[in-house]
């Protein structure tokens, strides 16, 4: 039965002791996402410098007279500089005595100062205004602190949040991913039997009851041994960052694969006015986007390093990072995005136990305590998590099919409604033609946030990557936001794309609706395109299959397939060029024969001593040439000795791999390898076997000969790789 396929419920590890996270220093360092209704024009310049003086091109006192009353304003400004700026006040202008008020006045006036970094060319600072000059305020000293460089900084308009109307006021405003949006496809035909197809879907966590909780201002590095880097964290202290493995999200199988974001959702127990929140992924130790190898630290991106960091790497990163994310009327329930920068995902780590990091920096309350402006929350819960992902992959193509579907489902858990299968016999495709991809046109009868579901098919039994039959891939086929008509597409893993069974009567594709979210809307599958690659070889013969020659002699190969290749696996013993096979020095080669489209044959070969010759010359001045090959001795003398035909090697069955000898290299002859090396009496090799068993050739029968024909097994390594290589002399020495 096939049913609903979700992905394993894996529970977070403890956090990795070396990936560390950066502290968030200000927490009034955000980027503004909210903007409010009265705005007034400054275009002000700042040029940033080192210099204290009071006429210092990097200060000025901003007229804000006309925002009496405001209780925050915000300022607006814009630059060329990418990387963090330091902004903040040094004093107010006010309309009584003493006229000008600071942090050694009476009343003393504290300065503000946040981090920011430019997105787009603007940032923005929020100035909260102290209730002592509130309503007498005319001026504030804004100075751009850092960089110190010459850098031109404009302060183009202020708003005063205080005294207006927000747009939208009771209306979430959160990010938007920038990147490839989920659902998304592109096929380029290269027009050579092959297609470039990409393919970008979300991989949720299945885990209906995760509840991480997040605590502000406790960061990894808090719980770190000074003396060893490793991380004292246990999972009932305080945390303000979790990281999931990609294995957790059903990403088993990273080839080809750009991470383009991930989707969070969080839950409040308070009303949140304002979120703020960061994060981080493993990349390649020493790659540019590596912002932690300048630290001692390395293998990993953060979007945020802070203004100390800023300070004494800034100018070192290669990839400059950002400042994170803010959300503003954020409520008590969140679903957030973190945005894998573009010029980071080339160098994102492909192994599935790699992390990504979510942080949680910052939380205004929207009801603060009686009496105070402001209110922080302090612990906020994190219950989900996705991961949109593209794979991108060369497959062999020549043609695409439309079937007109028209079925409607049903989502949920009954197989008799939430699912079609389309027999792929009704394809009629023949033996070693190839079903490459496949893309999924789907309708919703209503408008949707998530569509959740699944594709599999059938396979061969002989099939090694998989068992029973039947592939799924390890994570639902999800698409978030989708339109109301969508497309799907899935591309069929290399794996198994030679075993998908086209031809039987059992053979399928099926599609599933699990989930909609929305009344369990209706599913209606239009209609699915088969990117298809016909063959047009026939099926490969190679006579011989088996050969013995001398050192120097030829062998032609009879092919009835045009353009193969050839590949010997000891050049040094036998040589083939365009279909001869030479024999170079005595020893066994495999040569394997490949066609345009992949067919392959393997040919052993087994080169014996050449033949000598031996003069004579007879009393009466005869001279007798003789001939004699070398190839085998014979003798009538008594045989003194026995000699176990079990010691001795078949030639002629030499198959490295092959070590069950049955002519065949599968699964089955790992299993007999990894019995011997169990143990070597009860599950005893002949000779033959023992030879075959050699798969990495260095006289030494163990574990790597088990690896390495797993690994051909596997598809992973060819066919050469098993045995003798090119300089090695046989049987080994």
């Amino acid at each position: 039965m096939i049913g609903k396929k979700m992905a394993s419920r894996i529970k977070a590890t403890v956090l990795s002791a070396v990936m560390t996270a950066t502290v968030f220093v200000s927490p009034a360092a955000y980027q503004l996402t909210q903007v409010t209704a009265a705005e007034k024009t400054i275009n002000h310049e700042f040029v940033t410098t080192s210099s204290t003086a009071e006429t210092a091109t990097n200060k000025a006192k901003i007229d804000i007279s006309s925002f009496k009353g405001a209780s925050t304003i915000t300022f607006n400004f814009e630059t060329t500089f990418t990387g963090d700026v330091t902004v903040g006040t040094y004093g107010n202008e006010i309309s009584e005595e003493p006229w000008w008020v600071g942090e050694d006045t009476t009343p003393a006036v504290e300065n503000q100062q946040s981090v920011v970094t430019p997105k787009n060319g603007k940032f923005s600072f929020v100035y909260k205004v102290p209730s002592s000059i509130t309503n007498v305020v005319k001026t504030v000293g804004i100075g751009v602190w850092y960089p110190k460089d010459g850098t031109v900084v404009t302060l183009t308009t202020a708003s005063a949040d205080g005294t207006t109307t927000p747009d939208n006021p009771g209306e979430q405003d959160k990010p938007v991913s920038e990147n490839t949006k989920s659902g998304s496809w592109t096929f380029k035909d290269l027009g050579n039997g092959k297609a470039e197809i990409s393919s970008t879907l979300t991989a949720e966590i299945d885990d209906q009851d995760m509840d991480y909780l997040l605590t502000k201002g406790y960061d990894e590095e808090m719980y770190l041994d000074p003396d060893t880097g490793k991380s004292t964290w246990t999972e009932d202290q305080p945390i303000n960052s979790h990281k999931f493995t990609f294995a957790e999200f059903g990403l088993e199988d990273l080839t080809s694969v750009d991470i383009q974001s991930f989707n969070y959702t969080i839950k409040s127990d308070e009303e949140i006015s304002k979120f703020m929140y960061g994060g981080g992924i493993n990349v390649e130790v020493g790659s540019p986007a590596d912002t932690e190898k300048l630290k001692g630290k390395d293998g990993y991106w953060y979007n945020d390093q802070g203004e100390k960091d800023m300070e004494e790497y800034g100018d070192l990163f290669e990839i400059t990072p950002n400042n994170g994310y803010t959300v503003t009327n954020a409520g008590t329930y969140m679903e957030i995005v973190w945005d894998v920068p573009k010029e980071v995902q080339p160098y994102v780590s492909n192994f599935v136990t790699d992390t990504v990091g979510f942080q949680f920096w910052y939380a205004q309350a929207a009801n603060p305590p009686e009496g105070e402006t402001y209110g922080e929350v302090d612990e906020v819960h994190l219950t989900a998590a996705s991961c949109t992902y593209t794979r991108t992959l060369t497959v062999p193509y020549n043609k695409t099919v439309n079937k007109k579907i028209g079925q409607t489902l049903t989502p949920g858990s009954d197989e008799t409604t939430n699912q079609y299968k389309f027999s792929l016999a009704d394809l009629g495709l023949e033996n070693r033609d190839l079903v490459s991809a496949v893309k999924f046109n789907v309708t919703s009868s209503a408008d949707l946030t998530k569509f959740t579901g699944g594709a599999g098919i059938s396979v061969l039994d002989t099939c090694s990557a998989v068992s029973g039959g039947w592939f799924m891939p390890d994570s639902n086929v999800t698409v978030l936001e989708p339109e109301k008509t969508f497309e799907i597409m899935w591309i069929i893993p290399e794996k198994i794309r030679k075993d998908v069974d086209v031809l039987s009567a059992d053979g399928n594709l099926m599609f599933g609706a699990w989930y909609t979210g929305e009344d369990n809307a209706s599913i209606t599958l239009n209609s699915i395109d088969f990117y298809e690659f016909i063959s047009n070889e026939e099926d490969l013969t190679v006579e011989p299959e088996k050969i013995e020659i001398a050192v120097g002699e030829e062998k032609e190969l009879t092919i009835n397939v045009p353009g193969c290749s050839f590949v010997s696996s000891n050049s040094n013993v036998a040589e083939v060029v365009n279909g001869v096979v030479k024999g170079l020095a005595v020893g066994q080669s495999n040569i394997v024969v490949t066609t345009p489209e992949g067919q392959e044959k393997t040919i052993v070969v087994k080169v014996a001593p050449a033949a000598t010759t031996t003069v004579v010359t007879t009393a009466a001045g005869t001279t007798v040439t003789t001939t004699v090959k070398t190839t085998v001795a014979t003798t009538t003398a008594p045989v003194t000795t026995t000699v176990d035909p079990d010691d001795i090697i078949d030639w002629g069955r030499v198959l490295y791999g092959d070590v069950n000898l049955d002519t065949k290299i599968n699964v089955s002859d790992a299993v007999t390898l990894n019995m011997y090396l169990l143990n070597q009496e009860t599950n005893k090799l002949n000779a033959t076997a023992r030879e075959n068993a050699q798969c990495v050739y260095d006289g030494v029968i163990d574990t790597n000969d088990s690896a390495m024909l797993l690994n051909y097994v596997a598809m992973l390594v060819p066919i050469s790789q098993l045995g003798p290589q090119e300089g090695q002399k046989v049987p080994f020495e």
